[in-house]
């Protein structure tokens, strides 16, 4: 297939939204004044003054403590989980898996507020707790190690999905090789499969890490009251709640974190290593069986369940129970205050419907454009002989490797430059965009597979008969990827309506988003305003996702 102008044009054209918007970050950072005024003249003060300043390096230490944390209780639930639900008879694993993966079906603020709700020190669970037992909560929710325990509800599963993957593909016929040597069941496993695990866990624990560095609403919400700050917070402060702006250094900060983020997807790859080395299913492989692990499984079961019910369905409740009551004590029975006074006050202000109308429509109408983007640029770079279509490949999974601040702070400066008049920055189109870009790996991820399971023979058959390589490609191929484009519009939607760190540097008084104003209303109250709006969120959520499985088999996977 020949090579034609349209090809380039294409592969600039997603370059230059993908790629290009992080040079202006780069510039504005190495620069005296603000982009979008004239004059100024390159400098490296705005590093200089971000080396120099405190309350840097304390967001720095804060930043590491809480990744850290976080992605060892991350690892130990999610290969913990994933070992016992894939590998053995443990009794309800089917439902703990569902519990497991609640969090990634759902907003992940909804779930911060839910633990807000329930486990704070005046939490109604933690009250409970104190009032009616002996027991009470071990850590404090306002704390690094209460922060990271509520993301570890989070990360947990991503860490499940990847290992659950990987022990899913391990050909039984190795553990059965290591039986025939005198091996017990549960020896086996231990022996044979779980040392497969390396290359999954060590992607899982690095990814967790460079996520962890990124988290912005977990800190604002919970770091708040106790003025905690990590490495997005105190980029948002400098750049929301100090005046004037003090964007040079936030932009050099920017820079920071996506050099140690480059720096922790480097030496992933260089700590994975071959991967041919885990190789192990060959040829057909056998059917997986699970391992009996005796009487044990209860009380496994058990534990797992409490875990779960404390990290996952507590903080749900909660936060269902505080958006249809006019107060949550546990002193207060939740049946005498019951209002939908709360929704009432949603739908009467102004600023709440428009964030909610704002988010559908990025959601559903970016959903859609983006969609399509992928598909035409998944054909480029899978189907055709375009020189540099390895670069299309790698630079739809990139943003999603970019802190979403960066993001944001990318598309802002790229406007400032670009768009002198505001036109563009100032309307969803702007926004969208940006949101647009950072979720092109979801929805790449959904479609490539069937891309991949379409033979090439059938494009070959159309050109015979006459057609283009475009007229193939839309009259056969894309066709028969439909249900694949639905499932990403899907994830899409869903990323889309719930994404709000790339609005905090682009959002303006005319384009506010449900996500960005659940965040700044949360990091001061907790009430039952936005509970209600966490309950609007999860609901619109879970339908979504509901029909998507139901029509096209759409499900969350790493």
């Amino acid at each position: 297939m020949p090579t034609t102008a349209r090809h380039y044009l294409i592969w600039a054209a997603a370059l230059l939204l993908i790629v290009g918007p992080v040079v202006p970050v780069a510039v504005a950072s190495l620069w005296s004044t603000p982009l979008y005024e004239h004059g100024g003249h390159p400098t490296l003060h705005n590093f200089r003054s971000l080396f120099a300043d405190g309350d840097w390096w304390t967001a720095v230490a804060n930043s590491v403590l809480f990744a850290v944390l976080n992605t060892v209780g991350s690892v130990v639930l999610g290969v913990v989980s994933a070992v016992l639900f894939t590998r053995t008879d443990l009794p309800g694993r089917r439902v703990l898996t569902t519990v497991l993966l609640m969090p990634l079906m759902l907003p992940g603020i909804v779930l911060i507020l839910g633990w807000a709700q329930m486990w704070s020190p005046s939490g109604f669970a933690s009250s409970w707790l104190e009032v009616h037992t002996f027991l009470s909560m071990p850590v404090g929710l306002y704390s690094i190690p209460g922060m990271a325990l509520v993301g570890t509800t989070v990360a947990a599963p991503v860490v499940f999905l990847l290992c659950r993957g990987t022990l899913t593909a391990v050909d039984p016929a190795l553990e059965d090789a290591a039986r025939t040597s005198g091996a017990g069941p549960l020896r086996a496993l231990v022996s044979v499969s779980l040392p497969l695990l390396r290359p999954a866990v060590t992607n899982a624990a690095l990814l967790v890490f460079t996520l962890s560095l990124e988290v912005l609403g977990l800190p604002l919400i919970l770091g708040f009251s106790s003025k905690i700050d990590l490495i997005s917070t105190y980029l948002y402060d400098n750049w929301v709640n100090v005046s004037p702006s003090r964007q040079g250094l936030v932009s050099a900060g920017a820079i920071c974190l996506l050099a140690a983020v480059s720096g922790l997807l480097f030496l992933r790859n260089r700590l994975v290593g071959d991967t041919a080395r885990f190789t192990t299913t060959t040829g057909k492989p056998t059917a997986a069986r699970a391992v009996r692990i005796g009487p044990v499984r209860w009380a496994l079961s058990g534990v797992l369940g409490l875990v779960l019910a404390v990290f996952v369905i507590v903080p749900l409740v909660g936060v269902v129970l505080t958006a249809f009551t006019t107060i949550l004590s546990p002193f207060v029975s939740p049946w005498s205050v019951l209002t939908t006074a709360n929704f009432s006050d949603v739908f009467g202000n102004p600023l709440y419907t428009k964030s909610l109308t704002d988010s559908l429509l990025i959601a559903g109408v970016g959903g859609a454009l983006t969609t399509l983007v992928i598909a035409l640029l998944s054909v480029v770079a899978h189907r055709s002989d375009f020189r540099f279509r390895g670069s299309l490949q790698q630079g739809m999974l990139w943003p999603r490797m970019m802190p979403g601040l960066i993001t944001g702070m990318a598309f802002f400066w790229s406007f400032a430059l670009l768009d002198r008049s505001g036109t563009l920055r100032a309307s969803l189109w702007g926004l969208g965009l940006a949101v647009a870009v950072r979720s092109l790996a979801f929805g790449y991820s959904a479609f490539y597979p069937a891309l991949a399971g379409i033979g090439r023979d059938l494009d070959h058959a159309a050109r015979t008969s006459g057609a283009s390589w475009w007229r193939a490609m839309r009259t056969v191929v894309l066709r028969l990827v439909a249900p694949a484009m639905a499932a990403s519009f899907v994830l899409l939607f869903v990323a889309m309506l719930n994404d709000a760190e790339p609005a905090v540097f682009l959002v303006t008084d005319k384009t506010p988003v449900l996500g960005l104003t659940m965040l700044q209303l949360a990091a001061t109250s907790t009430g039952g305003t936005v509970a209600a709006l966490g309950v609007i969120q999860m609901v619109i959520t879970l339908v979504v996702l509901g029909a998507g499985r139901a029509l096209v088999g759409v499900r969350p996977r790493a």
